[in-house]
């Protein structure tokens, strides 16, 4: 618990220390007492230069807490969400704080997009920016500088965005959205411990970095739910007023004694729990080799069974008891948690954070999907169940195939290669065997059955039939479909006989009949 509250202080000493707090508020004080000020009308943006940085500081008007309230923007509604980038496959919205959006909205298209092209041209020349306001006028802030980073090439140095005792700014969506985005990085609020202000820990949640000040010392937060537990300002009515943070920085004490009397120990014990938590999301990718290890062990089950005359489908599909086949449940099911988890986390990105996987995870994904997914469909099959792909296929292998096909990796199948090890690139192939093993059997077993009946149920047989042979041909199914007992080739023994001696050959059945397929994937 000591090194978290440690660090907090030691943070919140850098910060101070830096100057950055002292130089924002003395120039948010000077718009703020301008005579020429619009706080009362509006939005107000001032620019300063100051050495080589450059401060931009956004003034508003007071607000009556009763006008707290959440606006709702979808990732959908591209002209009226300026922010739609932000949302993800996972989190398809999120809501902010209305009288900041509508204040941001209002100056949307008059100013802010020059102020924009401005800062943009700046941060190219690598002139630091620093984007700061106090109460509504740092939820302006805060809105302008996540539209702002949007555009900004990540290989430039981003803005800093610094507020004063501003309302939280968004709801738990928009919080998570950003707990797993670099921009989280770019906020510094300031906020007094017993501030005069709402919190509605309900309906708004932190994120960034808080800095909390006490009477005469300060404390440096990224944990959100000890943010909110700190903040424990009064909620009676009123305005959410300008508070002198002049006065304040002045008054803490740049020593900063580690005094614990600060935190309540059980606040600390959460944040270390949380904590831990986070770091065992964001240690996933260093799993990635264990992962690989656990496929390891199972490719050498396919082999093993292979070895048997049996394939690693067929052989899992019979339930075989054995110390080996109790080792490949376990990590089955070890892979099974860390690529959920993984594609969880990876959902949670932002749309513009869409890199995603490594092309070493998007391989291991990939790998992992042909490997283990076949399994699961063993599975649903022997539960009695049918329509894997549309009811049982589980959205984590929906999603991996979806973002290594985006990359578009080709591969070469050159007919000298070898494909004894190769994985069948559609990890459903064998749901749809079972599907057509399914028709097969209500063509031998249906009484009564009508002529349009059949045609349908044939059918379905024939573009199965198609769907094999455009994978043979382009040699992306594993020969191990041919082995004597595969649920493959009893489809195949079933098939011929429903579709009849005298039907006209196709390339396919002709391939089977000559037993071509004997040969298939061996080196030519």
């Amino acid at each position: 618990m000591l090194w978290i509250l440690l660090h907090c202080f030691e943070l919140g000493k850098l910060v101070l220390r830096s100057g950055l707090l002292q130089s924002s508020w003395s120039k948010i004080s000077h718009i703020h007492e301008s005579p020429n000020s619009n706080q009362d009308s509006g939005l107000g943006v001032k620019f300063y230069k100051e050495g080589k940085s450059t401060f931009v500081v956004f003034g508003a008007p007071p607000i009556r807490r009763n006008r707290y309230g959440l606006t709702r923007l979808s990732g959908s509604e591209y002209e009226n969400n300026p922010f739609h980038f932000l949302c993800s496959e996972k989190i398809s919205s999120f809501s902010v704080h209305t009288p900041s959006f509508e204040l941001f909205a209002s100056a949307f298209h008059r100013n802010l997009r020059e102020l924009k092209s401005k800062l943009l041209e700046l941060l190219k020349l690598e002139k630091p920016v620093i984007i700061t306001g106090a109460a509504l006028g740092g939820s302006v802030a805060s809105l302008f500088t996540l539209w702002l980073l949007e555009t900004i090439d990540p290989k430039l140095k981003r803005p800093l965005c610094i507020t004063f005792g501003s309302p939280l700014t968004g709801d738990a969506s928009l919080q998570q959205i950003l707990e797993n985005s670099l921009r989280n990085a770019c906020f510094l609020h300031v906020a007094e411990a017993a501030q005069t202000q709402a919190i509605q820990a309900d309906l708004f949640k932190p994120f960034g970095t808080f800095l909390i000040c006490f009477d005469s010392e300060c404390i440096c937060f990224e944990d959100p739910e000890a943010v909110l537990e700190l903040l424990v300002g009064d909620t009676t009515d009123g305005l959410v007023d300008w508070r002198d943070y002049g006065e304040i920085l002045d008054r803490l004490d740049q020593s900063l004694m580690t005094d614990s009397s600060l935190m309540i120990d059980d606040v600390i014990d959460r944040m270390e729990e949380r904590g831990i938590r986070k770091k065992l999301r964001f240690d996933q990718l260093k799993k990635l080799n264990d992962m690989k290890i656990s496929l390891m062990h199972i490719e050498w089950y396919k082999k093993m069974s292979k070895m048997n005359k049996i394939g690693y489908y067929d052989r899992y599909k019979a339930r075989v008891v054995s110390s080996v086949d109790i080792d490949l449940e376990k990590r089955k099911k070890e892979l099974n948690e860390f690529w959920i988890s993984m594609v969880e986390e990876v959902e949670k990105k932002p749309q513009s954070e869409k890199s995603i996987l490594k092309k070493r995870c998007l391989f291991g994904g990939n790998n992992y999907r042909r490997m283990i997914e076949p399994l699961d469909i063993a599975e649903y099959y022997l539960d009695g169940r049918k329509d894997y792909r549309t009811l049982g296929r589980s959205r984590h292998y929906v999603m991996l195939e979806k973002w290594f096909e985006a990359e578009n990796i080709e591969t070469v199948r050159c007919k000298k290669r070898d494909l004894s090890d190769l994985l069948t690139f559609d990890s459903c192939f064998w749901a749809e065997v079972e599907e057509s093993l399914i028709v097969t059997n209500q063509l031998e077993t249906q009484v009564g059955i009508t002529s349009e009946e059949r045609a349908v149920l044939t059918g379905k047989l024939e573009r199965f039939e198609a769907y094999v042979w455009g994978m043979i041909e382009k040699r992306e199914v594993s020969p191990e479909i041919f082995l004597e007992d595969s649920s493959f080739m009893k489809w195949w023994t079933e098939y011929k006989v429903i579709k009849g001696f005298n039907s006209p050959p196709s390339l396919f059945t002709e391939f089977m009949n000559t037993w071509k397929y004997e040969s298939y994937g061996q080196p030519q």
